[in-house]
């Protein structure tokens, strides 16, 4: 059965990224009052497992519920200050 990876591109806003060409481990988006935290690996066999790609899309923008709103008045989505790319696995 297929499931789905998620693998950092980059910052979104360009600027370097320790992340870069990583997998997503763990993600808790609840950190430091909404900023979020995460945990990148080089080892696919410790990355989060999704079992669909909209179910990795819906955890890639995923609102705190600590700080749902950015002080820009947008939806504070922590995890996307990451460009990432999908990538399916068996």
């Amino acid at each position: 059965m297929t499931k789905y990876v998620m693998v950092a591109l980059g910052f979104a806003n360009g600027r370097f990224c320790p992340h870069e060409g990583q997998y997503l481990r763990s993600f808790d988006h609840e950190h430091d009052n909404g900023m979020g935290w995460g945990e990148f690996t080089s080892n696919i066999a410790r990355a989060k497992k999704f079992d669909t790609r909209e179910e990795l899309f819906e955890f890639w923008t995923k609102v705190p519920k600590c700080r749902p709103i950015r002080p820009d008045g947008q939806p504070n989505r922590p995890l996307t200050a990451l460009s990432v790319t999908v990538e399916p696995i068996e």
